[in-house]
């Protein structure tokens, strides 16, 4: 085989779509997504912009969306706009990365020298933004999407061909996440290795190492920490970040119901203040709490308890 022919080869096989790669061939016979279970939705016309995160935008696929024809044929990074396709043009363009395969079969081809593949319920391996998160219904494609925020109960996504806006929340709990579709499962994440903490911001493990020990660490609105081997994960704070003491977990804060503000008013000031386990504060929301793990210390009047 000439090297001409051998290239165009490999293209053909690199970065395949929802549905199966088939060279220039595609199915239109069917639904590879979970699209079918949602009826009556018209999509934008073929190309249109749906979601657009750090850079990569989610397309329609026009009237084939939940199909496995593509509505644009083939491109650089797979059949358009396929689910794969957008998966993998971002990890190329921010990391220059690029493997083949069906959506279900992302995480098992992914470059390990590259790519760090950890499966749903890996608590301490939670997806961060830039992850693809990997879907399976026990079908011959699967689904794929990309991963855009990440708390400790949702994370959300951009994705294509799929009906809807382009983009979705899942539910995460005990370190698993749901699809949100009857029959379907979530199979686990991709993490590039490049991608420190996700969405392009870079963090430094040195950042938050303390006598040898990784502690999650506050950063602007969301908190940082490294695994064993040094690279880092983050979470997402919607309300903010709760820095704790040297050497103890910083931890996120959430919304508060049952909490009254005054509670916390010492001088027209507001404190974190310890009750129950917890600590409360007010911003400008209303009330927040941080739960302390292990307790909480009440410290003088007029200054913020703090978790144990």
């Amino acid at each position: 085989m000439n090297k001409k022919l051998l290239s165009l080869t490999l293209s053909a096989l690199l970065l395949a779509a929802c549905g199966p790669d088939m060279g220039d061939s595609e199915m239109t016979d069917g639904p590879v997504n979970p699209s079918s279970l949602e009826q009556g939705v018209t999509m934008p016309a073929c190309g249109v912009a749906l979601q657009t995160w750090n850079g990569t935008a989610a397309y329609s696929n026009g009237v084939y969306t939940g199909t496995g024809t593509s509505c644009n044929g083939y491109g650089t990074y797979g059949y358009r706009y396929q689910c794969v396709e957008l998966v993998m043009r971002h990890f190329k363009t921010k990391w220059g990365l690029s493997w083949y395969g069906n959506a279900h079969d992302l995480l098992a081809n992914a470059p390990r020298t590259s790519v760090d593949v950890y499966n749903n319920g890996d608590s301490a391996h939670p997806p961060v933004p830039g992850d693809m998160i990997v879907f399976d219904d026990g079908g011959a494609w699967g689904h794929v999407a990309l991963v855009t925020a990440v708390t400790s109960s949702t994370v959300s996504i951009i994705e294509q061909n799929v009906n809807g806006t382009g983009a979705r929340t899942l539910t995460r709990s005990g370190g698993y996440v749901y699809p949100g579709w009857s029959g379907w499962w979530t199979m686990g994440w991709a993490h590039a290795k490049a991608n420190g903490g996700g969405g392009g911001t870079s963090w430094n493990c040195a950042n938050s190492a303390y006598a040898g020990q990784q502690y999650w660490t506050c950063s602007g609105s969301a908190r940082y920490k490294c695994d064993a081997s040094g690279n880092p994960i983050s979470e997402t704070c919607s309300r903010g970040c709760f820095v704790n003491s040297l050497g103890k977990d910083d931890l996120c804060i959430y919304p508060a119901s049952g909490w009254s503000c005054a509670n916390s008013a010492y001088g027209g000031q507001q404190w974190w203040t310890c009750s129950g386990g917890y600590v409360y504060k007010c911003d400008s929301q209303g009330g927040t709490v941080a739960y302390c793990p292990v307790g909480c210390n009440s410290g003088p009047l007029g200054t913020n308890d703090t978790c144990k």
